[in-house]
């Protein structure tokens, strides 16, 4: 019988916090598997956000090789950014897992969107992808139909918790599923590999962060105690059916490449260079009213999707017309007047330059100019100061060859804040928008995300001692290698050893 793989993904949770809830008694079954098997500290990819592990752990490789920062990637010679997907990924890296002898494999609710082709995002699904020889096909289970709890006012704020309690059951209820699907595909399909995300996670300890805390300390959290214990029971139930079944022949990891730290304020890249008027946006007007507030939301309510609409658009050399309809199908670029712009950002870390010839509207001479511009904006950055605490929040900021040596380096961002203060929160960079601060207070989430995790492996012997703390990047070659022995004859040799960074 040839080996089959297990993985779930836990992100979200550190080697510290993972202490905290079993310590508090909330996972008794991943704090035994734990205890009894083989757990290890694991650095996770930079930066530390959901997208970017995803698509580290599943390709094996980079963003060097991949093209894709925090899990997107600005398509070269156009303006349009796209999400890391299977295909794409597969493709780009030799040691993904996504490709094996024999194709066989599940993922469910692995929280990269674009696991298929221009899918879109649903909150409210969990998401099976099955990958053969064939193909790739999907389906979807959904969270039947919710009514938010009823809970009595409390000094006025009755409406916001409810809200979170609503939240937080909607989620326990998606993981109730997954872990329902996960059953059923482990005893009924038998694949070689299943990956499964459990996303649910992520959202729970960034939004909850600081009340999980406080709860895991013995204080009480009206109306939101009970729920959050009952998330992590569900949680820690279904997790622990996986490794309890692992049978001989079937090798179970539970993997989280970060963790989350209290959150303190919110920074955003792109409202830095609109203060230093690198980033413009364009007026307002009827037109743009028009557009935002009524084509927009009946486009995505149709379930039109952009990336068929862009291809078809550049197939046809109709340049012109993707940056006029980049506010319809992708609001966040529609706002942007590329005409002025010189510098803006797509991802959450990166900025790119708007460099003429590169850009399908670039404005920068190469060269002297762009490099100059990275230059000042580098400086910049570093003697960025929290205007209330006057101490400077970002550490070092890089060029993107000095960071990555890939063929897909020049995909990526010209420069990537590559440390920061932690208890910042780098803001997506959707959240562009008409005067906002470069400092704001936190919105609907007290952690933030640092790159600190763990694995936990259902066979200890799989890996061999090793010193420092295991690279996200190495999972993905292990499993290939498991999937790709003989069968039970061959003994998997331990697979994990050191990998040190790149020197600067």
């Amino acid at each position: 019988m040839k080996p089959r793989v297990v993985l779930l993904g836990l992100g979200g949770l550190s080697m510290e916090s993972l202490q905290k809830l079993s310590g508090a008694g909330w996972l008794p079954n991943l704090s035994d598997l734990c205890a009894r098997r083989a757990i290890f500290p694991m650095e996770g990819p930079a930066p530390p956000f959901a997208d970017a592990e995803w698509s580290t752990l599943l390709s094996g490789a980079d963003p060097g090789r991949t093209g894709f920062l925090d899990g997107w990637r600005k398509r070269p010679g156009s303006y349009f950014p796209e999400k890391a997907n299977v295909q794409t990924l597969e493709r780009r890296s030799e040691k993904s897992m996504l490709s094996f002898s024999d194709d066989d494999a599940v993922f469910l609710d692995v929280p990269l969107v674009g696991l298929l082709p221009d899918a879109q995002e649903r909150q409210d699904a969990v998401r099976i992808v099955r990958k053969s020889r064939r193909g790739l096909w999907s389906e979807e289970l959904f969270v039947s139909p919710f009514s938010p709890a009823e809970v009595p006012p409390d000094s006025g704020s009755g409406k916001y918790l409810s809200g979170d309690r609503a939240l937080i059951d909607r989620l326990t209820q998606k993981t109730i599923l997954e872990g329902l699907a996960l059953s059923r595909i482990l005893e009924k399909e038998a694949p070689r590999l299943v990956v499964s995300g459990f996303s649910a996670l992520d959202r729970i300890v960034s939004r909850f962060y600081q009340d999980i805390r406080l709860l895991c300390q013995g204080f009480d959290r009206p109306l939101l105690g009970e729920p959050l214990r009952l998330f992590f029971r569900v949680l820690d139930e279904a997790v622990g059916q996986v490794f309890h079944r692992a049978c001989s022949g079937m090798i179970v990891l539970a993997v989280s490449g970060h963790g989350y730290v209290p959150l303190r304020k919110s920074l955003s890249l792109n409202a830095f260079l609109l203060s230093r008027k690198d980033l413009f946006l364009k007026e307002k007007g009827p037109a743009d009213f028009f557009l935002r507030k009524m084509v927009s939301p009946v486009v995505r309510r149709l379930g039109l999707r952009r990336e068929p609409v862009r291809r078809l658009l550049e197939g046809v050399s109709l340049g012109r017309v993707i940056d006029r309809a980049g506010e319809p199908f992708s609001s966040e670029i529609g706002h942007i007047d590329w005409s002025r712009t010189r510098a803006f950002s797509l991802t959450r870390t990166g900025i790119h330059l708007n460099v003429r010839g590169s850009e399908p509207r670039g404005i920068l001479s190469p060269g002297g100019e762009e490099r100059a511009l990275g230059e000042e904006i580098i400086q910049e950055l570093k003697r960025l100061l929290d205007p209330e605490t006057r101490q400077p929040v970002i550490r070092d900021v890089r060029w993107r060859e000095e960071l990555f040596d890939g063929p897909r380096t020049r995909d990526l961002p010209h420069l990537i804040v590559s440390e920061w203060d932690t208890s910042y929160g780098i803001r997506d960079w959707r959240s562009l928008a008409f005067g906002g601060a470069v400092f704001s207070e936190p919105e609907n989430r007290s952690g933030s995300p640092v790159s600190s995790g763990f694995l936990c492996l259902s066979d200890p012997s799989a890996v061999s001692p090793v010193s420092g703390k295991l690279k996200i990047e190495q999972i993905a070659p292990f499993v290939r290698r498991i999937l790709d022995s003989p069968g039970k004859d061959s003994p998997i040799k331990p697979a994990f050893s050191r990998v040190y960074p790149k020197e600067a």
